[in-house]
């Protein structure tokens, strides 16, 4: 595994692994409408989900800092992890305000809904890029995921965090899997 797949799974392996201890935790934002975000306003989970975030956001910005220093060329996907690192960190942040008013969670909302899309959008990138059974269906499970969490937002049915954490989850391995490291 190259260096930059490397950092990439540190980035996906911190958030995920971070996040699946918080469901431990706190087993009823699973079960609820809870979004993955409540990790971020419980005592309990509040330093395992900032921690999560973090690292992530880090080991992305590093990824994108060894590809500019492998290939100087290679400043598009550097800076498509960057605009993701950044994306994770404004969602962290907007985690915590989120309960003064309305103001702030539909700005929170907002940003998670940004990141989704901008999830997709580099996935649809990735599996043009690298076309195989394999990519396209860990895709259609981030469809799923993102249409699942959709469908919460909206009130249709409730199950929010497990639409966040499949389409997550599904973005993450395409990420890793995908990523053009040799650009």
């Amino acid at each position: 595994m190259n260096e930059i797949k490397k950092y990439l799974l540190f980035s996906q392996l911190s958030l995920n692994g971070l996040l699946a201890i918080c469901c431990l935790i706190i087993q009823s934002v699973v079960i609820h409408n809870g979004g993955v975000s409540n990790f971020g306003n419980h005592e309990s989970t509040v330093a395992l989900y900032t921690l999560g975030f973090i690292l992530c956001a880090f080991f992305l910005s590093i990824a994108g800092w060894k590809l500019l220093k492998m290939k100087p060329k290679s400043t598009r996907p550097a800076y498509l992890l960057f605009v993701l690192s950044l994306l994770d960190v404004l969602v962290l942040i907007s985690t915590f305000p989120r309960h003064i008013s309305y103001t702030y969670s539909d700005i929170h909302d907002d940003l998670g809904i940004v990141l989704f899309v901008y999830y997709l959008f580099l996935s649809i990138w990735f599996v043009l890029r690298l076309k195989s059974y394999t990519t396209t269906s860990i895709f259609i499970a981030e469809i799923i995921g993102s249409i699942i969490g959709l469908l919460s937002i909206t009130k249709v049915i409730h199950f929010l965090f497990i639409g966040q954490f499949i389409g997550g989850l599904a973005f993450g391995i395409l990420l890793i899997i995908c990523f053009p490291t040799s650009a």
